[in-house]
C-alpha cells in the first residue's frame, strides 16, 4: 500500500423490499419506521466516529495516520435506494460535515432495477452520487424469477438507460452466472446483451449456495442442483474472454471496466490493503494493522448507538504474516499479480523464498508469468485464486 493513498469510507443499509434465495448478507425487510430509526441511528453512528467514538471505533491508530480523509463513498446493502432521497440527503451532509471527504471523491451508490426511475435518478444524482452499481443479475424474465428478483428484464434494461441519461459519470451492473438449468450459450448471450446496453463497467459474479437460505435448503433437499466446478471454471474463463473481445477488460477476478478510470476506486482499496472505515449494521472497518466488523443485526446495532456502547462485534488484530498472506491473495486475483520485490520492502518478507517450486510448477502449468519478480496469474490462474493462494507457505518470522 502507497502510504499517500487515501482510506475509503463504506455506508451499509441493511434493508430490501424482498430477500433474494441466494442472499446471505445483513439484510432485512423494513418498514417506513424501521428505515426512520436506522437512519437517525446512523447520523448518530457518524458523529460518534468523528469524535473517537465508543470503545472499538474508529479512533486510535487510525485517526492518528490521517485516516479520516477519504477519497472514496460506497453505500451499499441490502438496497441503499431503498432509503427516501430525504434520508440519503441527511446521510451525506452529516458524512460531508464530520469528515474530511475530498473534492473529487467517488461516489458509488447501488440501486435495483425496479427503485431506478427517472425521478430516483435525478434525485440521486442531485444527492451527489455520481457512480451507480444496478443489481441487474440477469436479462431475461425466466433467470430473474429463478432468483428471486422483483424486476423484469425489461426494467433491467431501462435501468442501464435512464442512469445514462440522468448524467452518472460511470454505470456498472451486476450480473450472477453458473446458474443450474442455465447453460454456458445462455450466459455468453447475456453478456453479448449487457454489453450493448454500454455500461462503463461490469462485475460478474459466481452464483454460491450458501447454508441457511432458501437455496441452500433446497439444495439439501435434493431439489436444487449445484452446477458442477468444470461447468464453473469453463464459465469464468468464457466470461473473461468474451467480455475481453467486447472491450472490457478484467482486472479482477469479478470486475471488468472498459477503461481505467471505470475501475472502481472504492474497491480496489480493499484489494490494496488501504484503510476503510464501515458504518451501519454488518459494516466491516481496517485500520491497517486492524480489523474489526459491527454487530449484523440492524436492531442491535441501533440499540447499541442508542446507549452510546460499542457497535463492534468482533476485533481482529493482524500480523505481518497475515497480511503478506492477505496481500499474496488479493495478488493472485487482479490482473496486477503479486510483486514480491515491493512485498519484501513492505514486510522484510520475501513471499517467493520457500514456494519456488510450486511457483515453477504453476507457470508450467499455465496459471501464472513471470516478469523479473512480478507473479501475475494467467486467466487460468486466476480462476484457481483461491486454490494458489491456499497453498502458499511463508517462513516464520
Amino acid at each position: 500500500m502507497a502510504e499517500t493513498e487515501v482510506a475509503g469510507l463504506y455506508v451499509h443499509s441493511p434493508f430490501c423490499s424482498a430477500i433474494c434465495p441466494y442472499c446471505d448478507f445483513a439484510v432485512a425487510r423494513g418498514r417506513a419506521a424501521d428505515r426512520a430509526r436506522f437512519t437517525e441511528a446512523l447520523l448518530q453512528e457518524i458523529e460518534l466516529c468523528g469524535s473517537g467514538g465508543p470503545e472499538g471505533g474508529w479512533a486510535g491508530e487510525a485517526a492518528s495516520r490521517g485516516a479520516r480523509r477519504f477519497d472514496t463513498v460506497y453505500f451499499g446493502g441490502g438496497t441503499p435506494s431503498a432509503l427516501s432521497l430525504e434520508q440519503l440527503g441527511a446521510i451525506r451532509r452529516q458524512l460531508a460535515a464530520t469528515f474530511e471527504i475530498d473534492p473529487a471523491a467517488e461516489w458509488t451508490i447501488e440501486a435495483n432495477p425496479e427503485d431506478a426511475s427517472p425521478e430516483s435518478l435525478a434525485g440521486w444524482r442531485e444527492v451527489g452520487f455520481d457512480r451507480i452499481s444496478l443489481g441487474l443479475q440477469a436479462l431475461d424474465d425466466r433467470a430473474l424469477r429463478f432468483l428471486g428478483r422483483r424486476h423484469g428484464a425489461a426494467d433491467a434494461r431501462a435501468s442501464v438507460e435512464r442512469a445514462r441519461e440522468a448524467g452518472f459519470l460511470s454505470v456498472s451492473v451486476d450480473l450472477i452466472y453458473s446458474l443450474p438449468g442455465f447453460d454456458g450459450e445462455w450466459w455468453l448471450r447475456t453478456l453479448d446483451e449487457a454489453a450493448s446496453l454500454g455500461p462503463d463497467h461490469l462485475s460478474c459474479y459466481e452464483l454460491t449456495i450458501h447454508d441457511g437460505t432458501p437455496f441452500g435448503r433446497r439444495r439439501d433437499a435434493g431439489r436444487l442442483r449445484e452446477t458442477g466446478e468444470d461447468e464453473r471454471a469453463a464459465n469464468f474463463v468464457a466470461t473473461h474472454r468474451r467480455l475481453g473481445g467486447l472491450g472490457y477488460r478484467g482486472y479482477e477476478v469479478s470486475n471488468f471496466a472498459r477503461r481505467e478510470a471505470d475501475r472502481s476506486r472504492h474497491n480496489r482499496k480493499y484489494w490494496r490493503h488501504v484503510p476503510y472505515l464501515g458504518l451501519g449494521p454488518a459494516a466491516h472497518s481496517f485500520d491497517g494493522r486492524r480489523r474489526w466488523w459491527n454487530v449484523a443485526r440492524w436492531q442491535r446495532w441501533s440499540d447499541a448507538i442508542e446507549g452510546r456502547t460499542s457497535t463492534v462485534a468482533e476485533v481482529e488484530q493482524l500480523t505481518d504474516r497475515d497480511l503478506l498472506l492477505e496481500a499474496v491473495m488479493m495478488g493472485l486475483r487482479q490482473r496486477s499479480g503479486v510483486d514480491c520485490a515491493a512485498l519484501e520492502e513492505r514486510f522484510g518478507i520475501d513471499p517467493a523464498v520457500g514456494n519456488a517450486a510450486e511457483i515453477e510448477a504453476w507457470e508450467r502449468a499455465g496459471w501464472l508469468r513471470i516478469t523479473g519478480r512480478r507473479l501475475q496469474p494467467t486467466l487460468e490462474g486466476m480462476a484457481r485464486a483461491d486454490r494458489l493462494a491456499a497453498e502458499w507457505e511463508l517462513p516464520e518470522s
